[in-house]
């Protein structure tokens, strides 16, 4: 049967430790940059450098938005990202007329 050393332990501990956080980081990808909705109450929210192909809920549905981030966004009329769609084009503004946001997905 062989051992391990202690100090052979030790350092397989520390590797082993540090893969579950430097995984998801080497394959998140994220919009760089800031997306800001317009509430329907006047108000703003925003999400910062927000994950691709992750769907994001607004806190309350939205009337437009300035999509400053690198990806293309598409916004959905439901929370959860389903339902009728907009696209927001990077670097690009909207305002809708009747369609109302509740979620978006970038990439």
């Amino acid at each position: 049967m062989m051992t391990l050393t202690s100090a052979t332990r030790a350092a397989l501990t520390a590797v082993a430790a540090l893969l579950p956080a430097a995984g998801p980081a080497l394959d998140a990808r994220a919009a760089t940059g800031r997306f800001i909705y317009d509430r329907i109450d006047g108000s703003h929210g925003r999400f910062d450098n927000p994950a691709d192909s992750v769907c994001h809920d607004f806190d309350m549905p939205a009337h437009g938005a300035d999509n400053q981030t690198g990806t293309d966004a598409r916004v959905y009329d439901t929370y959860g990202c389903g339902g009728g769609s907009e696209v927001v084009p990077k670097r690009t503004a909207v305002i809708w007329g009747r369609f109302r946001g509740e979620s978006v997905r970038f990439g």
